[in-house]
C-alpha cells in the first residue's frame, strides 16, 4: 500500500474534525448547564439555538458527500475547508433566524423540564412568561 499526501491529509482532516465535533459538543453540553444553574433562560435559548445550528451543519455535511466530484471547479482541500466553513456559517445563520424549528423544541422542553424540577419563583416574572408561553406553544390546533 503506497501513502500518499492526501492519504495523510484526508487521515489529518477527519482527527481535526472529530475533535472539533467533541468541543462542539461539549460546548452545548456546558453552556446548557450553565444556563440551567444560573437559571438564565438567553443562555438557554443561546444553547438551543447553537445545537440547531450543529445539527444543520452536520445536515450540510452529510448532503455534501453525496455530492459527486466534477464540475466546473476542481476539487481541493482549498475548496473543502471553503466548503466546510460556509456550511458552518450558513448554519449559524439559520438557526438564528429562525431556523428548522428545532431550537425551539429543545428551548421549549427545557423551560418545562425547568418549571418541573424546580418551583419558578412567582417573582421571576421572565420564568414565568416563558413557562406560559411554553404551554400556549406547544397545543395543538387540530380542527383547522
Amino acid at each position: 500500500m503506497k501513502i500518499d499526501s492526501n492519504m495523510i491529509s484526508n487521515a489529518y482532516q477527519t482527527s481535526v474534525s472529530q475533535e472539533k465535533e467533541a468541543s462542539e459538543v461539549n460546548s452545548f453540553k456546558d453552556k446548557l448547564e450553565q444556563a440551567a444553574n444560573d437559571k438564565d433562560l438567553t443562555k438557554l435559548k443561546e444553547a438551543s439555538q447553537e445545537f440547531e445550528a450543529y445539527f444543520i451543519n452536520t445536515l450540510f455535511k452529510e448532503m455534501r458527500k453525496t455530492v459527486q466530484d466534477g464540475g466546473l471547479v476542481e476539487k481541493s482541500d482549498a475548496r473543502t475547508t471553503f466548503e466546510g466553513m460556509l456550511d458552518e456559517e450558513m448554519s449559524k445563520s439559520i438557526s438564528k433566524t429562525g431556523g428548522i424549528g428545532l431550537a425551539d423544541m429543545i428551548y421549549n422542553n427545557m423551560v418545562k423540564v425547568y418549571s418541573a424540577s424546580t418551583d419558578a419563583p412567582e417573582d421571576d416574572v421572565e420564568t414565568q412568561d416563558a413557562i406560559e408561553n411554553t404551554s400556549n406553544a406547544s397545543s395543538l390546533d387540530l380542527k383547522g
